[in-house]
């Protein structure tokens, strides 16, 4: 699994796993959950570390940790994702920093990698997709945190909000499918019934 669609960066470039969220439809935290011998959380900074170093782990207030990974603290206890994407802004050595959810099992470093590169001056690069962008699986300049700040503080604290205030790279469908990359990476794991699917999968 490791290095699956990935090579050295070509750009300096940080990631963090945000693991926090209630997960009342799991009904456990998704972090820790099994998948194919690993949990999510391992999983995810394992693909995620073909593309990015260092991975940071945002654990939301959640006791989780990966061994030889550093953890940031949310900005905010119980703020949401944008807490800990302004704890990782603030904690990057680089000045890109990829950020994905714990709960996307498919994240795609090649994508990554794409958004990366594709940033150029903006604050954000992100893709589109059937349900429209990714926020969540998404390449953000350290420029993005002044405003991510300023979100932290206003009563909408969603990352679609944020982003409407950013200068956005948008990487369209058929960008990401003239580079192969599927929708998959969109995929996540919200419900027992999405865990079972997933483990079908890596069986296979």
């Amino acid at each position: 699994m490791h290095g699956r669609g990935a090579a050295a960066p070509k750009v300096a470039l940080a990631g963090v796993v945000l693991c926090g969220g209630r997960s009342t439809r799991m009904g456990i935290h998704k972090a820790t959950i099994d998948a194919g011998g690993v949990t999510l959380v391992e999983r995810a900074v394992e693909r995620l570390g073909g593309v990015c170093d260092p991975v940071l782990i945002a654990p939301g207030g959640l006791q989780i940790a990966v061994e030889g990974r550093r953890s940031v603290a949310d900005a905010l206890p119980g703020a949401g994702p944008i807490a800990g994407l302004v704890a990782a802004l603030r904690e990057s050595p680089h000045a890109l920093l990829a950020v994905v959810a714990v709960d996307l099992p498919w994240l795609d470093p090649r994508l990554i990698r794409l958004l990366a590169g594709r940033i150029g001056d903006g604050d954000a690069a992100l893709c589109e997709t059937s349900r429209g962008i990714e926020p969540l699986h998404a390449v953000y300049a350290r420029s993005a945190l002044k405003a991510a700040e300023a979100a932290l503080r206003s009563p909408d604290r969603s990352l679609r909000s944020l982003v409407a205030r950013l200068r956005v790279i948008r990487v369209t469908e058929g960008e990401r499918e003239t580079a192969g990359i599927t929708e998959r990476f969109a995929r996540n794991v919200n419900t027992p019934a999405d865990l079972a699917d997933l483990r079908r999968e890596l069986h296979r």
